[in-house]
């Protein structure tokens, strides 16, 4: 993925996710997002970031101890009259703009314009996805604890904690393995190990009994529903041939920064699988010799997201219908 802002922006991240890692060998049991009290990152307006830039700005909000992961560009902090304190480093925030031009005469063309015309005209369109980025700061980086006192206590408040020590639930994800409604058959059974099996198009996943945390269950399911969106069917991933070569860890590792990405979204943290602690070394090697790596990585965890969200949305949507349904 050759892309001169990709160039840009990835070494960030990369410097970003080697530290998490190298902090995750002193303590494999620590979550991959260690604090889920302080809300999603979101702007000073409160709007929540999307996909990757939710999993980088949580990690960065924990290894730069912010107080909360509420975050602002420059030219907000100037409209809102706040100053950014001197050496602060901003992070990027990276975002796709896609552009739409004739196949033959290079015209562009608005998504305006594109969207009036028929099925057989859009033929003759490409579409040409080009990455962007912005960079943003956190509030603990700008004066607003000294300007706008009250504002940043209220903007800092902390939720408090929920007990997730056990009990925990997530209906969503509950619902769509008992109605079997997930791209592939989810088997729960008293067993020792949870897989995807690519040849049978199955998942099996230990019963959420066997686990002590309830977060520990669902981490370790949609790890699996990850697996699962990778197929040639679906988003096309190649999962390597066995553990320990380089399309295995790459693909252990979608899985990992997916699982927590859906499971901060879902309200609670999940932590790295104890089987892939032999892959840091091999994560870390990668990152520092070629921070694009990351950012590649990032583009499947975004799409095999989106599918996980896209079947509890309609989960959620269809349970939210019920109880009107049933009074019918």
């Amino acid at each position: 993925m050759k892309n001169q802002t990709i160039d840009t922006i990835a070494p960030r991240f990369a410097e970003l996710m080697i530290r998490k890692i190298e902090a995750l060998t002193e303590d494999w049991r620590q979550p991959w997002i260690t604090d889920m009290t302080q809300g999603l990152p979101r702007n000073l307006r409160g709007t929540p970031y999307r996909a990757g830039n939710l999993l980088l700005l949580m990690i960065l909000t924990e290894m730069e101890k912010y107080s909360v992961p509420v975050f602002l560009t420059f030219r907000q902090a100037k409209d809102e009259g706040l100053n950014i304190r001197k050496g602060a480093s901003a992070f990027p925030v990276y975002f796709w703009k896609v552009y739409l031009r004739h196949k033959e005469t290079r015209e562009p063309i608005s998504s305006e314009e594109y969207e009036r015309l028929t099925a057989e005209q859009k033929k003759c369109y490409a579409a040409i996805p080009v990455v962007r980025y912005y960079p943003v700061f956190n509030i603990d980086q700008t004066d607003m604890p000294q300007t706008q006192p009250e504002r940043y206590a209220r903007l800092t408040e902390h939720r408090r904690p929920e007990d997730h020590s056990d009990g925990l639930r997530c209906e969503a994800l509950d619902r769509l393995v008992e109605r079997q409604e997930w791209v592939c058959p989810i088997e729960l059974k008293y067993s020792a190990e949870a897989f995807f099996s690519p040849s049978l198009d199955r998942i099996v996943c230990p019963l959420k009994s066997q686990f002590p945390e309830g977060a520990a269950f669902y981490g370790t399911l949609l790890h699996e529903m990850t697996h699962s969106t990778g197929v040639k069917e679906r988003l096309g991933r190649s999962f390597g041939i066995r553990p320990g070569d380089e399309k295995y860890a790459r693909e252990e590792l979608v899985a990992e920064f997916t699982a927590a990405l859906c499971g901060a979204t879902l309200g609670f943290a999940t932590a790295p699988r104890d089987e892939n602690a032999a892959y840091l070394k091999h994560w870390l090697g990668a990152l520092r010799q070629e921070p694009v790596y990351l950012f590649d990585i990032l583009v499947d965890v975004n799409r095999a997201a989106r599918m996980i969200f896209e079947h509890l949305r309609e989960d959620m949507d269809a349970a939210a219908e019920e109880p009107a349904a049933a009074a019918a």
